[in-house]
Order: C-alpha cells, then structure tokens, then sequence
C-alpha cells in the first residue's frame, strides 16, 4: 500500500508521540517508521506535542515535522521552537564540527546531463571541483571528481567518445555524509577508498538529498586544529 500511494508525509500516532519520553518501545517504533518514511522519500510528522521532552525525542529520531500545544503561537503570536541542546562534552568537541558547518556549495546537474554539459560546468566556474548528478529529489546519484573527468577529455578523441553521452558513464558513486557527520568521521569515511581520498564529500539531509560538499582539504584543517 504504502509503495502504490507514494505519499511525501507520514504521520506518527499521536498517542505514540504521547509515550515517546521514557518508554523504549514507542521510541522503536517511531524510529522504525522514520526509516520507512527515507526509504520511502516521505517527511515524518509528530502530531500532538505538549512538551519540550517529547521535541527532544523526536528530533533525535529524525523527526522533522510537529504540531501541537507546545508549537502553537503565544498572546504575542510568535511561535517558540525549542532548541537542540548541544552535545559541548570534550569526548564530542574532539570529534570536530559537524559537516554542516563547513558546508560548500554543490555544483549539481540532472543525473541525464550529458558529458559536454558537465565539461561547460568545470570550464564556467574554475574553482569548482566536482559536479554532483542529482535525480528529480536531488538526490546525489554520482560524483564528476574535476581531474578525472577532464582527464578523460583531454585524451585523443575524447570530446568526440564521451560529449555526447551521459555524464552519468564517466561518474563515480557518490561519497556522502550526513549533514551532523563531525569531521573526524567523515575524514574516516574519505580516507575508506585510496583511490579516492581527495574527492568532494556530498553531504545530505535526513532524505537523502544533496545540501553541498565538504572538501577533504577543509577536513584536514579542521583536525589539525583540534589535534593543536
């Protein structure tokens, strides 16, 4: 059912959003429902939030849609959102910041862009150092590193092999990472292919969809720093 429907919401129980704070077998199942719902392409809703508690436990599911007593607007009609508290112990801080914070730019074309498209992309901008293909959600599906791609045109024929064809044959898999990666993980997860230790990071949202890049470069400079 859920397939056929397609639908871009999914809401939670409210009487389940009621027991989140303290009862581990409603935060199971909303965190299982979460996970469908990115399977799916759908945002997940809380309905009924009455406390500040019950906004701490969803958002650390991957909830990012609420409603409710808590949410509704005071006398002055502004609507008060309570804020994550953030994690300041030395074993975090020495994680670095996360992905976010030193997020780029991304330079995207639609994953059937053709190979000429991506060339005028790189010769557009020169500071660029990869072009991301990205499908109709804007989800990363492949990875344009700079030097390789343009290497491939620079050799006897190229424009002529590979112009006219999908960007998509001379893309590699995307490299990402969610958006609240600290540095330290993400320099991990750069460093798990040698080949490519140097590509761009794509870093996305809690759906999968692309926000930027993050460069190997700034990583190193942020570990070093917390190392210093």
């Amino acid at each position: 059912v859920v397939t056929d429907s397609a639908p871009s919401l999914v809401g939670l129980d409210a009487e389940l959003v009621t027991r989140l704070p303290g009862d581990h077998r409603a935060a199971a199942v909303a965190r299982a429902v979460v996970a469908l719902a990115r399977g799916i392409g759908a945002h997940v809703l809380a309905p009924g939030v009455e406390r500040e508690a019950q906004v701490a436990v969803a958002r650390g599911l991957g909830v990012r849609l609420a409603h409710g007593p808590l949410l509704a607007p005071g006398p002055d009609g502004k609507i008060r959102v309570p804020l994550p508290v953030a994690d300041e112990s030395p074993a975090t801080l020495m994680l670095g910041p996360r992905v976010q914070e030193l997020l780029l730019p991304a330079v995207t074309l639609p994953v059937g862009a053709k190979a000429e498209e991506a060339v005028a992309a790189f010769g557009h901008e020169p500071t660029i150092t990869s072009v991301i293909l990205v499908d109709e959600y804007q989800r990363p599906k492949g990875s344009l590193d700079r030097s390789r791609f343009l290497l491939s045109f620079a050799a006897r024929y190229g424009h002529a092999l590979h112009g006219s064809k999908p960007a998509q044959r001379l893309a590699d898999p995307p490299r990402t990472v969610p958006r609240t990666t600290p540095a330290i993980a993400a320099m991990q997860a750069a460093g798990r292919d040698a080949a490519r230790v140097y590509d761009d990071l794509v870093v996305t949202d809690e759906l999968n969809r692309c926000l930027g890049i993050v460069r190997v470069s700034d990583l190193i400079r942020q570990v070093a720093a917390i190392r210093n």
